[in-house]
């Protein structure tokens, strides 16, 4: 398992044990290696159907990024 898969997994086990929502995990990573943004599944805590792990990480990517344009990005899902 790769740094990425494991960041990954650490925010699916994380959402779980705060009770946020089911047991998965993104991270979003630039061409050059850096993690820009994480998330975990939060449909629980935020009473919100689209707060999917991948959601919660594509929306903070683009808060850090400044943009909604993540074609520089790789997308790591772990469930």
């Amino acid at each position: 398992m790769n740094e990425y898969m494991r960041k990954a997994k650490e925010n699916a086990d994380m959402g779980i044990a705060k009770g946020e929502g089911g047991p998965f995990g993104a991270v979003i990573v630039d061409i050059d290696g850096k993690i820009i943004a994480c998330g975990n599944n939060k449909v629980l805590k935020e009473k919100d159907p689209t707060a999917h792990a991948e959601i919660v990480a594509i929306r903070e990517a683009c808060k850090v990024l400044g943009t909604s344009d993540l074609s520089n990005c790789i997308f790591i899902y772990f469930m």
